[in-house]
């Protein structure tokens, strides 16, 4: 009787002590604030990536999917983080989908505040290329608005 009741706590103790860190992240992940900023960082890229066109020609998937890659590489070295440790971190997520769903909800929620910071496109607190796309759709390439834009290395954060 008594070995039943010492075993009994054993696995209630047991129980506790599983279920307790539910919400933790192991320290050898990325942690969910940083994943979110990285995956909101990724989707910019993404979206810029694959927006880019040479000469009002569309430019082969290859080639867009190759500067995606690249901008990739930008942002994780933005963030100090190695490919090795993103992909170790999101297989993580995917192995835990109430993790990821944390996380890709609050990405949503960054994409969505950044677009609404934007405004709409024919809004006065629009900013002036955001204004101008409406219009003129490559309003980017246009003599009299400013290009002092680092297109090359765009997700690299200058030093002041």
């Amino acid at each position: 009787m008594k070995n039943s009741i010492t075993a009994l706590a054993a696995v209630i103790i047991w129980f506790l002590t599983a279920c307790g860190d539910g919400d933790r992240i192991p320290k050898e992940y990325i942690d969910k604030q940083k994943m979110t900023a990285i995956l909101v960082d990724m989707s910019v890229a993404d979206a810029y990536g694959n927006d880019i066109t040479q000469d009002n020609m569309r430019v082969p998937d290859s080639i867009r999917q190759e500067k995606v890659k690249v901008l990739y590489k930008q942002v994780l070295d933005l963030h100090k983080i190695d490919a090795k440790t993103f992909m170790t971190s999101y297989t993580y997520y995917e192995n835990h989908p109430d993790r990821m769903k944390e996380v890709f909800e609050m990405v949503q929620a960054d994409l969505t505040a950044r677009k609404a910071k934007l405004g709409e496109p024919g809004s006065e607190s629009a900013p002036l290329m955001h204004r101008l796309k409406i219009i003129f759709p490559y309003a980017e390439k246009a003599i009299a608005i400013p290009t002092n834009t680092d297109t090359v290395r765009p997700f690299v954060k200058r030093q002041p």
